[in-house]
């Protein structure tokens, strides 16, 4: 094949034509060098490039590998409970992560633990992490500061929105009923203000 059949500048595939690289193959055949549109650099005789056999560096070839194998891969598959649209990767014998944890321990996918229990688990863990904690922090009970709920209860009401409760003896997690004594706002803060400038003196 006469080399005038090819030109610099002329694309192949992802390929364009650079520079007649001084090689030849066995058969006389001009190996070009060529710029791949992936930025690498590939030789390529005319016949190749002209039979369509070599259209890029080898990156066309991986991706059309890559695409393939995608293609053959299962889709995953869901949970088989009910109306359960999550996948088992992390579950085991057909169920979901969360389904399957439900069997381990409940012996039942469908178990809901009663919210109650729920409840009491996370006063308990709230309970037992306490101690490390600062001790200027308030006591919890179900999300409400539990000074608050003891302080209703002595109370027998709610507190209005301008009461403050007080603890008697300045330790925050003291929340015994006695300790506690109820104030209107302005009460409160004239009482500690009271305290700091004692405690200046």
């Amino acid at each position: 094949m006469r080399a005038a059949s090819i030109r610099i500048g002329q694309r192949f595939g992802r390929l364009t034509i650079i520079a007649d690289s001084g090689i030849r193959s066995g058969r006389g055949e001009i190996s070009w060098l060529c710029l791949c549109d992936c930025g690498a650099n590939h030789r390529a005789i005319t016949g190749n490039l002209k039979s369509g056999s070599v259209r890029s560096c080898g990156c066309l070839a991986r991706e059309m590998s890559s695409l393939r194998q995608k293609q053959k891969r299962r889709p995953p598959k869901t949970c088989q409970f009910r109306d359960c649209e999550a996948t088992i990767e992390k579950g085991a014998k057909g169920y979901c992560g969360k389904h399957a944890q439900r069997i381990r321990r409940y012996g039942d996918p469908s178990y809901v633990v009663p919210s109650a229990l729920v409840r009491a688990h996370m006063r308990a863990a709230q309970l037992h992490r306490f101690p490390s904690v600062k001790p200027s922090t308030y006591r919890k009970l179900f999300g409400r500061h539990e000074h608050l709920v003891v302080a209703e209860e002595k109370l027998g009401r709610p507190l209005r929105s301008d009461e403050h409760v007080h603890h008697k003896d300045q330790n925050r997690q003291n929340n015994d009923p006695c300790n506690l004594e109820v104030l209107s706002a302005r009460e409160h803060l004239a009482l500690h203000a009271a305290m700091r400038r004692k405690s200046k003196c």
